[in-house]
Order: C-alpha cells, then sequence, then structure tokens
C-alpha cells in the first residue's frame, strides 16, 4: 500500500456522452487471446451474493455474449475493457473478467492480485457512505458542519474569508466549496494541475485547505479529488479511526468483502480514489444502494443518506449532475429513458444503479491514456447490448 506521488485521475463528464479520454501513460501490454465466451452463471462462491442462472430467468445471454466477445476481441467502441458484472432483482447473474494482465494501475498499491481491479474515483461514492454512517453513528453531527472546524490544529489557514469560514460539509459533498480548483483543464501529469500539485505537497490537506475562494459556497460546481480527501480527514478526526479501518469496519467486512487494497497519500487511504476491489464486490456496494442501505437483511447505512446522497443536487446537463460523490444520468432504449445514478472513475470504472429495473452493472477499464477513452463507446454498450437484455 503505496504513497503515490505522482498519480493521476480525470473522470467522464455526463455533457460529452460517456466517453471521452484523459491524459497520461499507459501500460501497453498485450492482453492475450481468448476462447469464445459462452454464458455461464456465476460461481456461489458464499460471500453473500445470491447467484443466477440468465437463461433459469428467462432472459436470452446471446447480447452479453456477443459483448464480451466484442471486448475479447478489440471490437471498435468495445476497447480496454476489464470484467462485467451485472446484479437483477438482488441476484448476481453475471460476473466475467476479460483482461489477463496487470498493469500499470496494480503497481500504484503494488497490488498482484489480479481479480482486484483499481477503481480510481468510484472510491468517492464509498467515500460518501463511510461520511453517511459517520453521521448515522453520531460521529459527525451532519451535513451543515462547517469543515474547517475539523481542522484548527492547520491554522494559520491561507486566503481566510468569510466565505471560507462557511463552507459546510454538504459543499464539501456535492462540490461547490467555492475554492479556486480545476483538475480537469490541465493534464494530470502536469505540474500545474492541481491534483496533482496537492499529491505532490508535503502536507496535502494543507495544500487544499489554503486555496483561495473564487465564488460562494454552495453556488459553483467544481470538481476536486483533493475535496473528497478532505472527506477522508473528517471520517479520521470524527472517529478516531484510520480510513482504512473505519471503510474495512463499517462497510466492507457488512458486505462481506474480505479483499481488497489501496494506495495511500499522507499516511491514509486516500479516499479520493486509491480503493481495489474485484467487481463482484465491486457491485454489492450498488446493491447496497439500491436496497436502500441493506445487504442480507443488516442495514448499514440508513435509508435516508442512500436518499439523500443519490438525489440531484446540482444539475450540469439537461438529463443529469451530481448529488453528495454520486452521478446521475439517463439511458434511452427503444424511446423509453431510464434513470441511473452511478459512481465513476477515471479509466473506465463504472456501477451503475437503476432503480426502476432492479439493476446494478458494474465495469471495470483501463483507458488511461490521452484517446483511450474514445476507444469505447460505454452509453452505446449501456443501450445497446446491456440494458435491453434486463427491460421487460
Amino acid at each position: 500500500m503505496n504513497v503515490i506521488r505522482r498519480y493521476f485521475e480525470i473522470f467522464l463528464v455526463i455533457a460529452i456522452g460517456l466517453s471521452s479520454g484523459c491524459g497520461g501513460s499507459s501500460d501497453n501490454a498485450p492482453q492475450q487471446q481468448l476462447p469464445t465466451y459462452q454464458y455461464s452463471p456465476p460461481e456461489d462462491l458464499g460471500d453473500g451474493w445470491q447467484v443466477g442462472d440468465l437463461n433459469a430467468k428467462g432472459i436470452d445471454p446471446a447480447s452479453l455474449e456477443t459483448l464480451i466477445n466484442n471486448i475479447q476481441n478489440n471490437a471498435a467502441g468495445y476497447l480496454y475493457i476489464d470484467s462485467i458484472a451485472i446484479a437483477k432483482n438482488g441476484e448476481l447473474l453475471l460476473n466475467h473478467r476479460t483482461r489477463t494482465s496487470l498493469d500499470q494501475a496494480d503497481g500504484w498499491a503494488n497490488n498482484q492480485n489480479i481479480e482486484l481491479h483499481v477503481l480510481n474515483s468510484v472510491t468517492k461514492s464509498f467515500t460518501s457512505a463511510l461520511i453517511g454512517i459517520a453521521i448515522d453513528r453520531g460521529e459527525i453531527d451532519g451535513v451543515n458542519v462547517l469543515v474547517h472546524d475539523y481542522f484548527q490544529h492547520k491554522l494559520p489557514i491561507s486566503n481566510w474569508t468569510e466565505s471560507k469560514s462557511n463552507i459546510t460539509l454538504e459543499n464539501w459533498l456535492n462540490m461547490r466549496s467555492g475554492y479556486e480548483w480545476d483538475e480537469w483543464n490541465v493534464n494530470y501529469l502536469d505540474s500545474n494541475n492541481l491534483n496533482m500539485q496537492m499529491n505532490n505537497s508535503s502536507d496535502p490537506i494543507q495544500f487544499l485547505l489554503d486555496r483561495p475562494m473564487t465564488t460562494e459556497p454552495g453556488t459553483t460546481f467544481a470538481y476536486s479529488t483533493g475535496i473528497t480527501f478532505g472527506l477522508g480527514r473528517i471520517i479520521q478526526l470524527a472517529s478516531g479511526l484510520s480510513v482504512a479501518n473505519y471503510l474495512d469496519t463499517y462497510l466492507l467486512t457488512p458486505l462481506n468483502i474480505s479483499q481488497f487494497d489501496y494506495w495511500s497519500l499522507d499516511g491514509q487511504l486516500h479516499t479520493g480514489s486509491a480503493l481495489y476491489l474485484t467487481t463482484r464486490d465491486m457491485i454489492k456496494f450498488g446493491q447496497l444502494y439500491l436496497d436502500d442501505g441493506v445487504w442480507n437483511g443488516q442495514r448499514i447505512i440508513s435509508e435516508s443518506w442512500v436518499n439523500q446522497s443519490t438525489q440531484l443536487r446540482v444539475q450540469l446537463s439537461e438529463t443529469g449532475g451530481y448529488g453528495y460523490q454520486w452521478w446521475m444520468t439517463q439511458f434511452d432504449v427503444n424511446g423509453q429513458s431510464y434513470a441511473t445514478y452511478y459512481a465513476n472513475g477515471f479509466g473506465g470504472q463504472y456501477i451503475f444503479v437503476f432503480p426502476e429495473l432492479d439493476l446494478v452493472v458494474g465495469l471495470t477499464g483501463r483507458a488511461y491514456a490521452d484517446g483511450q477513452g474514445e476507444g469505447r463507446d460505454i452509453r452505446g454498450i449501456m443501450e445497446n447490448d446491456i440494458l435491453p437484455s434486463f427491460i421487460n
């Protein structure tokens, strides 16, 4: 679990259709040629999932078989996808890994388990869940607490203004802090990128807190991995536990997740981007939210927090926006729109939750270099290859 000093990250923005690329270097090691894929149900591993068979559910697997074969054959629009998992009506119906080798992202945490995959900013949605758990447990008083109250030990804070003093936890959760912050318009490996500067600074949280203000808190969306790193610090300070311990104790263990990895920044799991999970375990988190915070009969997160955090709070396009570290959009199939909230990470990591369809879809990927994101059409895959199979 190494400290990463040259970490980069970027996201798909709703407005560009879930298909953009990002900056960075990539591992171009060739993938092994895999045999033609034919569907088989997931294994029952005794890990809390009820497993099911598409055929037994009356769902023709042909479209999903074609999807996976297109991925394995590096067909246009299907590049750089590493795995897919699907759960419907609380049953795991598909879990398939197409990647055959480790890549550069595994080196960030010295991960040697090919089943574990970096989640990048999907980690942010897990962090939102931890904030909700801390509120449920009474360790944090609510979303209206002032964030700087937790960092008295960091005084003096530069660029201090009345506006800065009024930043709330909610402002951090929905990325409307008011800080001057732009990590999208400069390549993530460029020394001028703020995320890079924060990670390379001697005191990353001080770097965040010292940022000048450009707008009033709660008015302008400015995506910041630094803010989610700050959320992790609040969890640590409020609970007295390390973030990794808190995550394991109150979220992963209750979800029957025993395998995970992460990389650290400034001595803690970087809550903005550092978690590694299997795809099978990754979509347990989506199922937890779909079931209003309950997993296998055990309440892990309050229903009120699930509802609060997946509510559209920042309108970013005609069809979607942002909540508390969750994205929202919709997909169109045969003239009908289906709303989803989703977690999204650099390189092609996703958890899509469709409440109307009682469906969770997880994808991992490795589209790390400039232009690679254009090699896979996630919107097309969802609308043409996946969703039609699960719509009655």
